[in-house]
């Protein structure tokens, strides 16, 4: 069983795809730890989050900034910049799915057993 810490991917997809597919991840036996910005930038952020939510117990997630500026969006208390590329994912049918799993993944992860912390 391995566990392999990613940060920042930000919608790179098929990036994290090559990535995966270059460490043999298997979720049956590995864990990823996810270190926040999965959306934005990239073209890929629907298809991450839903690949990420999909991992379940076989990822552990943490908010980034680039997820609490989703869901300020999201909720109507800021615009979106220029430079965003969330439309896909906000007119996206499981959209209200994604971003309630996004409100409910935490800032900080702690693990006692390996005696680690996780944060953005």
């Amino acid at each position: 069983m391995a566990i392999f810490a990613i940060g920042d991917v930000q919608g790179c997809w098929l990036e994290l795809q090559r990535l995966l597919n270059k460490i043999n991840f298997d979720p049956e036996d590995d864990t990823l730890w996810f270190t926040g910005d999965l959306v934005n930038r990239g073209p890929g952020s629907l298809e991450t989050l839903r690949f990420v939510k999909k991992l379940g117990n076989a990822a552990i997630t943490v908010l980034g900034n680039h997820e609490l500026h989703l869901l300020a969006i999201a909720h109507g208390k800021f615009k979106a910049r220029k430079n965003d590329t969330f439309d896909a994912l906000l007119t996206a049918h499981d959209c209200d799915e994604l971003l309630e799993w996004l409100r409910n993944l935490p800032l900080m992860h702690h693990d006692k057993t390996l005696g680690y912390a996780m944060v953005h």
